[in-house]
């Protein structure tokens, strides 16, 4: 509680203690509202030891809540022995009926049928061994012992009710419950001396933050009290004027000390605004002034910088220009080099195309004799090894195949039977030996066949029975020697043309390999060239971009110095009644609190 102890509150405050000490001591506060009769009855209670107990007011508080608060404080009292203060103040008092209720325990100390007989019981159980220490003689029966619980009551509960003087209920309360003014004694607030009035407003206001003088500030408290002591002087003489009653109450001045409080802390802030907004655009002021000078500085260095920047950035460019140069008469060289490979590709194609077109009409016939190949087994060839006496197709097949292979063949001997040579059947044995003999046949090499054989073969190829269907008969499986070595001899036929285009291709090749190789040599060198034209243009761009930042830092000083500038000349005349207006606001400030003496 934030209390002014004047010395009426003083006196007061001792009234109530005095009663509230004493058995039995109830205490009837008559006074205007806020002069004070709450906070001294707790203080007073406090300082007994008392508790203090008030009614916790609602919209459906009634008699029954009523009855039940008294049950409590009755026990507290009466059972448990402790002291507590009953505080009752008009706003309290939801319906007049609750006062006949207080005006039964002031005057008789018991409220009728306020327990029921279980609760009577449980209390005088209770109170046994207590009424026993105080009273050992007294026997303890239910009436002595709810006689001594209510005695014990009346002594520790202490009624003070808090009542205001203006209006009728105070009158009517008198005449109706007389108990009220009969049980307690009356204490009488008057209206707070003038002493007791600057007193409060010079606790309220010290420490109130008031920008002015310690003489000022102790004239605005003074003022205050005698102000409150001239609207309670009108009051009186309004009343003995007009007969009709008019209080002005401490919770006013008190009121009025906290509107002087909240209106002053308004203005100043109202003022102190409107000073900061004119001290706000004279250090606006102040700044672009020292920005314009700033920012001159800073435009000099800058364009001293964007030289500088600009010479670095002719150099590189040079430098580029040069090493683009120089990548541009190598690009030229090497696209020369790779124009040449192209023409030779070119070349190796076409030839190829026509040697594959005439390899692709020899293909069916290689396929056949490779397909008559398949169907021969190892155990066919075995079988024709075993004949004494082999067929004589079977002989000049063998002996093709012998030309084939550049083996030795008797072709100066004639043969008996048939018109042509005599077969080499022995060597063919020894061919037809030899481990893998259908693999060299799968595997045999077209291209070493010559004219020469050819020529050699084509007496054999003139007889009538050299056919497939009749070697078939005569030979079976091994029948597919004979479409092979006619098959080698037309791809021979074919190949004879072919052969000099591949002679060339080979040679095309190595030329083209030759062309590649320096291409590749080409490009390397054009790579690097290029690289270093790149680490050039980058250097070239870097400086390009450092030189567009100091250019758009430069247009941006620029910028801001025509602002800056623009602002002061268009505030120029506005410095002068900024500066005068914001040492009045602070005079205004200082006069806020002025109280002429």
């Amino acid at each position: 509680m934030d209390l002014v102890f004047f010395k009426d509150a003083m006196v007061h405050l001792i009234k109530i203690s005095r009663i509230i000490r004493t058995d039995r001591g109830a205490a009837l506060l008559v006074g205007v509202g806020g002069s004070g009769k709450q906070s001294l009855t707790r203080l007073a209670a406090y300082i007994g030891g008392y508790k203090t107990f008030q009614i916790q007011l609602s919209r459906s508080y009634s008699f029954k809540d009523l009855l039940e608060d008294l049950k409590v404080l009755y026990k507290t009292a009466g059972e448990q022995g402790k002291g507590v203060v009953f505080l009752i103040t008009d706003n309290e008092i939801k319906d007049e009926g609750f006062l006949e209720y207080i005006n039964n325990v002031l005057s008789s100390g018991e409220v009728s049928n306020l327990f029921a007989r279980d609760e009577i019981d449980e209390i005088n159980t209770n109170l046994i061994p207590v009424m026993k220490r105080e009273f050992p003689r007294r026997p303890p029966t239910p009436e002595n012992l709810y006689d001594y619980f209510l005695s014990r009551a009346r002594k520790n509960l202490h009624i003070v009710l808090c009542f205001s003087p203006v209006g009728e209920k105070f009158r009517s309360r008198a005449l109706k419950f007389p108990g009220l003014f009969s049980g307690c004694t009356m204490d009488w607030f008057s209206r707070w001396p003038k002493d007791a009035l600057i007193e409060v407003a010079e606790h309220f206001v010290g420490s109130f933050d008031i920008i002015c003088s310690k003489d000022t500030k102790k004239q605005v408290v003074q003022t205050m009290g005698v102000l409150q002591d001239f609207v309670a002087e009108s009051c009186l003489e309004y009343f003995e004027r007009f007969r009709r009653s008019t209080h002005v109450t401490p919770k006013s001045y008190l009121s009025f000390i906290n509107g002087y409080k909240s209106i002053y802390n308004e203005q100043k802030k109202s003022l102190n605004q409107l000073a900061d907004r004119m001290n706000t655009g004279l250090q606006k002021l102040l700044e672009a002034s020292e920005s314009v000078a700033q920012l001159s500085v800073e435009l000099e260095a800058k364009e001293k910088e964007l030289v500088v920047a600009n010479a670095e950035a002719e150099e590189v460019l040079k430098e580029v220009t040069t090493k683009a140069q120089a990548a541009e008469k190598v690009k030229a060289s090497v696209q020369v080099v790779k124009d040449r490979a192209q023409k030779v590709a070119d070349v190796i194609s076409a030839e190829k195309v026509v040697a594959e077109g005439k390899l692709e009409a020899a293909k069916p016939a290689l396929e056949q004799a490779e397909r008559a190949l398949q169907t021969i087994k190892s155990a066919d060839i075995a079988t024709v090894r075993k004949l004494n006496n082999p067929p004589h197709l079977i002989m000049r097949i063998m002996d093709c195949v012998l030309l084939l292979f550049q083996r030795r063949v008797n072709l100066s001997a004639l043969d008996k039977d048939r018109p042509g040579p005599k077969p080499s059947w022995g060597e063919s044995l020894k061919m037809m030996s030899q481990t893998g003999f259908l693999q060299l046949l799968q595997n045999f090499p077209r291209d070493s066949i010559n004219g020469e054989t050819v020529e050699l073969m084509q007496p054999y190829f003139s007889m009538e029975d050299y056919n497939f269907e009749t070697a078939k008969k005569v030979c079976g499986n091994v029948a597919g020697l004979c479409s092979w070595t006619q098959a080698m001899a037309s791809f021979f036929a074919v190949n004879k043309e072919v052969l000099p285009l591949k002679a060339n291709l080979v040679i095309q090749e190595g030329k083209y390999q030759k062309a590649s190789e320096e291409l590749g040599e080409a490009n390397a060198k054009l790579e690097e060239k290029e690289k270093e034209v790149a680490a050039v243009r980058a250097i070239f761009e870097e400086a390009m971009a450092k030189k567009q930042t100091l250019q758009d830092d430069a247009d941006t000083c620029v910028r801001k110095m025509k602002a800056a500038s623009a602002l002061i000349e268009g505030l120029s005349g506005e410095k002068t009644r900024w500066t005068e207006q914001c040492k009045e606001f602070k005079a205004q400030i200082q006069r806020l609190a002025h109280c002429p003496s």
